[in-house]
């Protein structure tokens, strides 16, 4: 009740009218707008431990990947690389800790396990229950980057498919690897919340709906309770069937601050009026500048990560040249014409299709060498495959098999046409004048060429095409021998 006087005196009478009328417009205007920037911020920091999330299953799909293309891998599984596991994964190495994961898990394609290395931070699991549970789920699956739940642990899961480092011929095997998701994994990642943890608690209520790269179906449900906002992080697989929760908890300091910031307000009114906007002044510079950082901070990482893999690119097409490409003609070496060779000859047998091997040598290189030095001597192998190159096709394989020994692999035409061809290069190589330091150079190649017939093997019709070659050197040089025609 108001007491009389303030009839008397209608100032009391304003002033306890304004007072009421600041208080609700103060507390209906700011504690919504506090809840705003509450709930912004906590879905900034669930965001943010999302997207750590997602990058560490990106770096263990990443390290996955680099260990799945790489032939030494390859060989071990096809049981060629003996040392493999010493080198990689030998006792008393930190491999797994290198690599930021807590297990590793080789298999065939028999889904059987070849070698499996489990970080000591890891709980006591039964392994070969746990690698069978794992076969079993994802035994349909070729690449797989996802989270397994294993009893009552969970992990961040990557599958692929095991390839030589050229990408060239069918799988023999899958990797398997994967770390922990934990509370202390989760208290690695995060400093954003006051707690923060894994639990099965499960909200039938709607919630929002947030997607990531590899964390496609994620459903946040948030709730105030007391002076806390609590905040339900439910994951989902690809078939919307729940796997867990992580639970996040922070005090509701920016609604506090708000609460405490009105009652001051309404003591001194028109004073404090002006520092209540300054302190959501500076809030909200205080929030703007926490994103920037943040977004700061992903532009880098991101820039790290491209400038990363840009310098894997580079090196992958470095070590496939190196495999396989001649240092010095920049055509396909010894071993790469070998595994091409083996593939066409498989193809020719399958549609039994025309198959016809040239086998060329350059005359008297040794003299050439002899004569003129070494320098000059790659210059005329090096005009001798810019020749050849100019008149096959980019369907034949050319390569280099020896010092100055060559060997072209026709698929699909006639003998007569690889005849014809082989002459070609061997009048284009007769008539070519090489000019070095006021000297003219010529050279001449011999040749032997024959054709596929009954043979399965690559060695045995390319030693029938050197041994043709030879009959070539023997006849006088400069020519092409060639086997009977039928």
């Amino acid at each position: 009740m108001i007491p009389d006087n303030t009839k008397k005196n209608p100032i009391i009478f304003y002033f306890l009218f304004i007072l009421l009328s600041f208080y609700f417009i103060g507390y209906n205007f700011f504690i919504p707008h506090f809840t705003l920037l509450e709930n912004e911020q906590n879905q900034n920091n669930i965001n943010t431990v999302l997207s750590k999330m997602n990058t560490a299953i990106e770096n263990i799909k990443n390290i996955t990947n680099d260990y799945s293309k790489w032939d030494d891998t390859f060989n071990f599984i096809n049981g060629l690389n003996k040392d493999y596991i010493y080198d990689n994964f030998r006792e008393g190495t930190k491999t797994l800790e290198d690599l930021n994961v807590d297990f590793i898990i080789y298999s065939n394609l028999k889904q059987k396990t070849i070698f499996s290395k489990y970080s000591t931070d890891l709980p006591e699991i039964d392994k070969k229950l746990f690698e069978k549970e794992i076969f079993k789920r994802f035994e349909y699956e070729t690449v797989l980057n996802t989270i397994f739940k294993y009893k009552s642990y969970y992990f961040y899961l990557i599958k692929a498919e095991i390839f030589k480092s050229d990408l060239t011929g069918k799988t023999n095997g899958h990797i398997y690897s994967g770390k922990i998701i934990d509370d202390e994994e989760l208290k690695r990642i995060s400093n954003v919340f006051e707690e923060i943890h894994i639990s099965n608690e499960y909200s039938k209520k709607n919630g929002l709906k947030i997607k990531h790269e590899h964390l496609k179906n994620v459903k946040v449900k948030i709730s105030y309770k007391n002076s806390y906002i609590n905040s339900n992080i439910q994951f989902y697989d690809d078939e919307n069937n729940y796997i867990f929760s992580i639970i996040t908890k922070n005090n509701r300091s920016i609604v506090k601050k708000g609460k405490e910031t009105v009652i001051i307000y309404n003591l001194i009114i028109l004073i404090f009026l002006l520092i209540i906007f300054y302190i959501i002044y500076k809030n909200k510079i205080i929030l703007e500048k926490y994103n920037k950082l943040l977004e700061l901070k992903v532009k880098r990482r991101t820039g790290q990560l491209a400038r990363t893999l840009r310098k894997l690119q580079e090196k992958n097409k470095e070590l496939f040249t190196l495999a396989h490409k001649d240092y010095l003609t920049n055509i396909d070496n010894r071993r790469s014409f070998f595994i091409q060779g083996e593939k066409a000859l498989k193809n020719s047998i399958q549609n039994n299709s025309q198959f016809s091997v040239l086998m060329m040598d350059i005359d008297n290189f040794k003299k050439i060498n002899d004569s003129y030095g070494h320098s000059i001597g790659d210059k005329i192998l090096i005009e001798f495959c810019n020749i050849v190159n100019k008149i096959i096709d980019k369907n034949t394989i050319f390569g280099r098999i020896g010092g100055e020994e060559f060997c072209i692999l026709f698929m699909n035409i006639s003998i007569e046409e690889a005849y014809k061809t082989g002459e070609n290069i061997r009048r284009k190589c007769e008539d070519t004048i090489i000019n070095i330091d006021n000297k003219k150079i010529n050279f001449t190649v011999s040749f032997g060429l024959s054709e596929r017939e009954n043979i399965t093997n690559i060695d045995k019709i390319i030693q029938q095409s050197d041994e043709l070659l030879y009959e070539a050197k023997e006849s006088g040089r400069n020519c092409i021998i060639r086997t009977s025609p039928h």
